[in-house]
Formats: C-alpha cells, structure tokens, sequence
C-alpha cells in the first residue's frame, strides 16, 4: 500500500491514525474500484487495446481502441451476473454509441464478453430494438416488429421508449413505433 499520500495528509492535516482508519474504512469500496479499474486498463493492454482512457459515464468506465474500432468497456468487480444491473434506460444509452461495448466481469478472473451476447434475452431484444431506431434501420425495425415476441416485449419497456421518443428524429421510424406506444 501507498502509505506515503497517507503520511502526507496526516502531516499536513495532522489527523490521527482514528480519524484515517475511519476514511479508509469509508473508502474502501472507492479504493476497491479505482484499484479495479486500474486492473483492467492492465488487462485491455494484455489484449493489445490502444488508447486507453478512463471515463466516469453511465455506460461504461473505460474507452479504448482496437483494430481501428472504437471500444466502450464496462468494468464489473461483483461476482453477481454482470449485466444485471443493467437498466432498460441503460441499455437504451449503449444503443446510442457508435463503437463496439464490452463488459469486462474481473472476479475471479479477468474475462472479456461482447455486452449484447450476455444480456438476458429481453434485454438483448431491447437492445436490438435500440439499435435498429437509432441507426434509421426502417426495414429491419419494421420486420423486428413483426415478430410477436419481440413486439410484445418491446411493448413491455413502453415507458422507456416513450422517454427516448423525443430523440428520434427520423418521421419514418416514429411512425414505425407509434402502434407500440
């Protein structure tokens, strides 16, 4: 451990070793993910990523590139599923980049997964769905939504899609989505 920064702030400070073990303790799960984020930047340079910058988005915490793609890199140190806190408004938000997002789960061992092969099958037709309106992919809109199942999924994230609805400003994929509201 750096005690150095430590020594320093009880130097300059003078607070005593109550006062730092009680910011510590209070600290650890920002240490803990500063220190895996740190990690993984080390892990995307084993996998020759390029370019590597932290970031604080609702997205994603990392942005890099490889190959001449551009990458977007969620970084999760829970052992609980990794796409699982991942809201429906948050799977609206990673449609909407333009660049390839990965999710890089670091317990107990570093592994690096496409995000859209990983979400649960609702979640993954709503990000197709996403996808499709963002990009203006009419016809492909068009025949997703002539699939039951995806239709009626897509209707059950009503509220979500209403709330991005002002962000479409192509007329041809609102009158798309307009039976769906």
């Amino acid at each position: 451990m750096h005690v150095n920064s430590l020594e320093d702030l009880i130097n300059e400070y003078g607070f005593t070793d109550e006062e730092i073990n009680f910011a510590l303790e209070r600290a650890k799960g920002i240490i803990f993910g500063f220190a895996m984020e740190y990690r993984a930047r080390k892990v995307l340079e084993n996998y020759n990523f390029t370019n590597i910058k932290s970031v604080n988005l609702p997205t994603h915490d990392i942005e890099a590139e490889k190959d001449g793609e551009k990458y977007y890199i969620e970084v999760k140190a829970s052992k609980k599923s990794p796409t699982k806190e991942y809201s429906a408004y948050k799977i609206a938000m990673i449609a909407q980049l333009h660049g390839i997002h990965l999710t890089l789960v670091m317990l107990p061992s570093p592994r690096l997964y496409l995000t859209e092969e990983i979400l649960s099958e609702p979640k993954k037709v709503l990000f197709e769905f996403f996808k499709m309106l963002f990009n203006n992919e009419n016809d492909k809109l068009k025949e997703f939504l002539a699939n039951d199942k995806n239709r009626k999924i897509v209707e059950s994230y009503n509220k979500v899609i209403t709330h991005y609805f002002p962000e479409i400003k192509d007329l041809t994929s609102l009158e798309i989505i307009r039976p769906i509201l």
